[in-house]
């Protein structure tokens, strides 16, 4: 099971950079004046991790939000406005403010690939999965 979900990491890691034109390959394609696409790309990679080291990773989704909100995650659309919202910065991302247990139970939460076209790489720690969703919400809410 671990490997099967590193193996759907990397690729959909590889898929989301392959897409933005991040990884190259081959001959670079003819110039032409008319644009490949009204949208600059923004996918994701989000995964979450119990303890202190995304090492074991829990559970993944994707989330693309160009041209319209789709991927894996339960709800792509509300992600994606709350990213939006925050300017694409992850570490900006507001939650709504919760009554937490303080239960030591950490969880590392990770993004990685493209926002608007521009390279994204986050990695938090929170101490336990109510305090993160308190601090970051919709986006790690899966």
């Amino acid at each position: 099971m671990r490997d099967r979900l590193r193996t759907t990491i990397l690729t959909a890691v590889g898929l989301l950079a392959a897409a933005a034109g991040l990884v190259g390959g081959g001959p670079a394609p003819a110039a032409s004046a008319a644009p490949t696409g009204l949208y600059a790309p923004s996918a994701l990679v989000l995964t979450l991790a119990p303890g202190r080291t995304a090492d074991r990773v829990s559970r993944a989704v994707t989330l693309s939000c160009a041209p319209t909100p789709s991927g894996t995650h339960p709800a792509p659309a509300k992600a994606c406005a709350r990213l939006a919202q925050s300017g694409g910065s992850l570490r900006a991302l507001k939650g709504e403010r919760r009554f937490c247990p303080a239960l030591a139970d950490p969880v590392t939460v990770t993004a990685d690939g493209v926002w608007r076209g521009r390279r994204v790489s986050y990695r938090e720690t929170f101490g336990n999965h109510c305090a993160l969703l308190s601090a970051r919400g919709e986006v790690f809410d899966f």
